[in-house]
């Protein structure tokens, strides 16, 4: 992207605009401008759509590292940057500073040289666990699917910067690239594509989210087969933001090593949906190679990772 439409967006986001807080923490009152000189201010960003609903999961983890390293760094508070916008642009904020300090995402080599990791997995995993939001008329042709070619056959959607596009497309699967997350679920409706795989610790929400707001177009969950690929989901911060980074860390280790970040999960209304494991114990899994994985990603940490009891593994 040119560096100074690049610097243009950032100028525009912070004079256009006044991020507002995080009110699934704080509450609804907006962010002013006077802020105590020991209390840290850290930005994400905000909802993507109205059926992100794995958003207020990460407000909530987010908090939760930040309150386990207070007495360390002293009192924080999350505010949201004020526009939503896709993962390519977003990213390229994080670079440059002064508007964004913290992004959610799967990493990739790419994004763990230009970006700093907390590294340690926010959905343990489970985001490489992924069902399908299909069209309810397709319920029986994916019953049918017994292999992973046949679901090759068919075209995934998928966001146009994720990574999770590029993992698919080196194993063989038809990926559209569509390059906002509402975009696909119309793509999805008007036959675009056909099937929009989801972790399993948020499509349910996206899905209950997007029928809600088109009841007469709904769309359904098919998760009797689970696409499956290591992957983590880390915040990121720009290198210069390092102590934010080592912050985030320290805090999301104290929650696994306590217990409280897998206990988020399985209260939490968006996340709760995959518990308990066992309920998965029927599912087929398709296994695809993630050849995009940073040999840095801390596989040899078990604590980190759950995996599913599932029926059966298919390459």
């Amino acid at each position: 992207m040119d560096k100074w439409f690049g610097l243009f967006l950032a100028a525009w986001v912070m004079v256009a605009l006044q991020p507002c807080q995080a009110n699934e923490r704080m509450g609804d009152s907006p962010s002013t401008a006077t802020v105590s000189a020991a209390e840290t201010i850290v930005r994400m960003t905000p909802k993507q759509s109205a059926e992100d609903a794995s958003h207020s999961y990460l407000v909530a983890l987010l908090a939760l590292a930040l309150d386990n390293t207070e007495p360390e760094y002293g009192p924080a508070r999350v505010e949201f940057m004020p526009i939503a916008l896709n993962q390519g642009l977003i990213l390229h904020l994080l670079d440059i500073g002064g508007v964004l300090d913290v992004v959610a995402s799967a990493p990739t080599a790419e994004r763990e040289t230009l970006f700093r990791a907390a590294r340690v997995p926010l959905l343990m995993g489970l985001l490489g666990y992924r069902m399908m939001i299909i069209r309810p008329e397709d319920k029986e042709k994916f019953a049918a699917i017994t292999e992973p070619e046949q679901l090759q056959a068919l075209k995934a959607c998928q966001g146009k910067y994720w990574p999770d596009t590029d993992i698919l497309e080196n194993q063989g699967y038809q990926v559209v690239r569509v390059e906002e997350f509402t975009q696909m679920f119309e793509y999805l409706q008007s036959g675009l594509c056909d099937y929009f795989p989801r972790a399993i610790t948020e499509g349910y929400g996206e899905l209950d989210a997007y029928n809600e707001a088109h009841p007469d177009t709904p769309l359904m969950a098919y998760d009797q087969t689970l696409l499956h690929y290591v992957v983590p989901f880390y915040f990121f911060t720009s290198h210069q933001n390092f102590e934010l980074a080592a912050r985030l860390e320290l805090g999301l280790q104290r929650a696994i090593e306590q217990g409280a970040l897998l206990e988020l999960m399985k209260k939490h209304e968006v996340t709760k949906v995959a518990f308990p494991l066992h309920k998965w114990k029927d599912a087929v899994v398709f296994e695809v190679a993630n050849p995009t994985l940073s040999k840095s990603i801390p596989l040899y940490e078990r604590e980190y990772w759950l995996q599913l009891p599932v029926k059966q593994r298919k390459q």
